[in-house]
């Protein structure tokens, strides 16, 4: 622990965090080269704890408690030997909630890294409290950025000289060779992971069924908009201009993606459906079939196979008696549109999780006669109250650049942000109180996430039972939107009456929207995967070591890759996943490490 620098009254300065960040990274470093756990543990707060991304081990790991890290740390040390600690000099310390918060650079064996640490005042000293490690390049093979960029057109005299659009095309084509990475989705997790790919040069294609890019964002309901700050959402590589909107529209963010496609010479296939995959374990290599625009079927045999899909497939529909006889209009919100047509009408929507509430909102802007059917309890809390409580580092002006917001973001294990996640709940409850209590006056049921954990446990749950309010949840509380609670959609008589479980009746109903939400994307394409999907038992959600399940990180069936979740989310995780596939592709990292490990045991049982 640090006793040297002394803190004068309460306050420390810009100059007293740097000095006790440099000796507590300086008896951090030689109880690492020493191996000492005894020198280590003192620098640690009890409760510590560690999250690494792929720094020491190619994956996410995590320990929490002081003799858990430091038996980690010192386990994981011996095979990477990290080594060249210094305070990361883009982000200097600085004093932060009764601590100090401190960015520091270092390196393993093959990687370039930062960790972050958080520093408080422990009985003799300053101790770490949060240590968070993360790889951000691989030492001979960096990313053709900045001055690595790619040339673009040669100057001088170059004999027989092609075009960049032609140079272009053929590498799109893939027409005498296959990509090292074959992507399944171009959204923004398709999109993030190739690019990452890209500036690490591994060949990537990306394989889409819409006609454009961006297309899934465009068929969506019309109010549509992204909930999330957009000081926080932009891709890698490529932020926002400073005159991007506030809050982007959804058909402004699918043109974004299209251009962002173009702009980072991303190899895109549209129109282009995956039919299936096989996978053999001796060459290590996939073979995937696709159908073209034009009808033609075209193999392909990448090492990986990224599936970035997202979390949902096709919409699920109740059956519905009389269903098929309803003389009004009839659709799942997946393919609704808006509500400019339904002024004076009746329209009921069916299920009040995301989609629901904003569908129901965009009704009662065009004049229609709107009911929500709540058919279970939902998790509400408004735009205001859910930025200010969790997103308070990407906000306008931020204290740190995006990539450091970022790694804090993500530096608690799972289990501890889920204990911060409930005190945010509860939170927010307190600063919408006004709002959830009107809302219960009119009958509606509120709920709390997953064990209390609001819209990150609901999400991690595969859950879409929430909402982020932008004014539909008010339109509820007022009485302008009317609730129908705890009952189901049991029927469709006499062609524009709806009957509900409880035995009542609505008539004359001219618009129905199912926001009945999606079925799993894994379950939709494990069948075309044959026995290589066996191995996978879901993705996304929480392995049994709490970190993602087979996402963004080796999944248990080598060669296979999933990728998933917010746009944030996609651009921290993804970085991880392609550093992984170059480590592979050049060999510094096998493709399946049981497998490697079973040859090197019978090699040095041969040469016995």
């Amino acid at each position: 622990m640090t006793e040297t620098v002394q803190v004068r009254g309460n306050e420390l300065t810009g100059a007293d965090a740097s000095a006790i960040v440099a000796e507590w990274l300086g008896h951090f470093a030689a109880a690492v080269q020493s191996g000492s756990a005894s020198d280590l543990a003192e620098l640690f707060l009890d409760g510590a704890t560690w999250r690494d991304f792929m720094a020491l081990q190619w994956d996410f790991s995590h320990a929490i408690g002081r003799d858990q890290v430091v038996v980690r740390f010192l386990e994981l040390s011996k095979a990477v030997n990290p080594r060249s600690f210094a305070i990361n000099t883009e982000l200097p310390p600085a004093a932060a909630d009764g601590g100090i918060r401190a960015f520091v650079d270092f390196t393993t064996r093959d990687r370039i890294d930062r960790g972050y640490v958080y520093l408080v005042q422990g009985a003799e000293g300053f101790v770490c409290s949060i240590l968070q490690t993360q790889v951000v390049a691989l030492q001979d093979y960096p990313e053709k950025a900045g001055d690595l960029r790619v040339v673009g057109k040669a100057y001088g005299v170059v004999p027989n000289r092609t075009r960049w659009s032609a140079d272009r095309r053929k590498e799109a084509s893939f027409e005498d060779s296959d990509p090292a990475v074959l992507v399944l989705g171009a959204g923004h997790n398709g999109l993030t992971i190739a690019a990452y790919l890209g500036a690490l040069d591994v060949p990537a294609l990306i394989i889409d069924r819409e006609p454009r890019v961006g297309d899934t964002w465009r068929k969506r309901y019309a109010a549509l908009a992204l909930h999330s700050t957009v000081h926080g959402d932009h891709l890698p590589y490529l932020r926002y201009p400073p005159t991007w909107p506030a809050h982007t529209p959804k058909d402004k963010f699918a043109d974004w993606l299209e251009s962002y496609a173009t702009l980072m010479d991303l190899n895109v296939w549209t129109s282009t459906e995956f039919l299936n995959g096989h996978y053999d374990d001796d060459t290590q290599r996939w073979t995937i079939r696709v159908r073209r625009a034009d009808g033609s079927i075209r193999e392909l045999r990448p090492r990986h196979f990224f599936v970035a899909g997202g979390l949902f497939a096709g919409p699920k529909i109740p059956d519905v008696k009389g269903l098929s006889d309803y003389t009004g209009l009839a659709v799942h919100s997946d393919s609704f549109q808006g509500g400019d047509d339904y002024a004076g009408r009746k329209a009921l929507v069916v299920g009040a999780g995301v989609s629901g509430h904003e569908i129901a909102h965009d009704l009662y802007e065009h004049g229609a006669d709107v009911t929500l059917v709540q058919r279970s309890a939902t998790y509400v809390v408004s735009y205001e109250a859910y930025h200010k409580l969790w997103n308070p580092l990407f906000a306008a002006n931020p204290d740190f650049p995006v990539d450091f917001a970022d790694q804090m973001t993500y530096a608690l294990p799972p289990e501890r942000s889920d204990e911060i996640n409930k005190e945010l709940v509860k939170l927010g409850a307190e600063l919408d109180k006004d709002l959830l209590d009107r809302l219960q006056a009119r009958g509606f049921k509120l709920d709390w996430g997953p064990d209390g954990t609001g819209i990150i446990g609901a999400h991690m749950a595969g859950k879409d039972s929430y909402h982020i309010s932008i004014g539909a949840a008010e339109l509820i509380a007022d009485g302008n939107v009317h609730l129908k609670h705890g009952v189901e959609f049991s029927e469709i008589k006499g062609g524009k009456t709806v009957v509900f479980s409880d035995g009542s009746e609505m008539p004359d109903v001219e618009l129905i929207i199912f926001a009945t939400g999606y079925h799993q994307f894994w379950g939709h394409i494990k069948p075309a995967l044959g026995a290589a999907a066996a191995r996978i038992d879901k993705a996304y959600g929480r392995a049994a070591d709490k970190e993602y399940a087979n996402t963004w990180r080796r999944s248990a069936q080598p060669g296979l890759w999933f990728g998933t979740g917010f746009i944030r989310m996609a651009r921290y995780y993804a970085k991880f996943s392609a550093l992984l596939i170059k480590a592979i592709e050049v060999g510094i990292e096998p493709v399946d490490p049981e497998k490697a490990d079973e040859e090197l045991t019978g090699s040095e049982l041969t040469r016995r």
